[in-house]
């Protein structure tokens, strides 16, 4: 069975990049492996392809209190895909075009701080934080469900953001 790696959140999106051994502290940088026909997460990421006018509509009237625009797209690499943020994040009515923010376990063939793009059709998630609050992050709301409480605790401690 094949099976995905997905960078949960991206507090690094939001802080900045920082350095590895930082990030390798903080349980919200964690990398989690996923099957690829995972039920939840396939929803997860439907949901957020479905709703993606619902993000481009903000990023292009940003308000006060809204930050952390970002989009989550997959990169593949022969057997291995991995499902990395981008940020910050544009739109040019066509598709994303942003920033790697995150350190690929496996896959070669990109590096963090890299530029790449995605139509929204094959983005893995979007989210933005507003006021506090994360708004869409679909596939990490799907990782958060499936935690222990007191994993779920420690994971929404190491995050800039709440739940609703």
């Amino acid at each position: 069975m094949r099976s995905c790696l997905f960078i949960t959140v991206l507090a690094l999106a939001i802080a900045g990049c920082g350095n590895k051994s930082d990030r390798d502290k903080n349980p919200a940088d964690k990398v989690s492996y996923v099957a690829k026909d995972d039920p939840i997460m396939n929803a997860a990421m439907e949901k957020a392809r479905a709703s993606v006018k619902i993000f481009i509509a903000a990023l292009n009237n940003q308000k006060l209190g809204q930050s952390g625009f970002s989009v989550k797209m997959a990169f593949s690499d022969g057997e291995n895909t991995e499902h990395m943020w981008l940020s910050p994040v544009t739109f040019d009515g066509t598709a994303f075009t942003g920033t790697v923010n995150n350190d690929p376990e496996k896959v070669k063939t990109v590096k963090i701080g890299q530029k790449a793009s995605v139509t929204p059709d094959k983005i893995s998630d979007w989210m933005y934080i507003d006021n506090g609050k994360l708004v869409g992050g679909e596939t990490m709301r799907a990782m958060r469900a499936t935690m222990s409480p007191a994993d779920r605790a420690v994971y929404d401690k190491s995050v800039p953001f709440t739940f609703d």
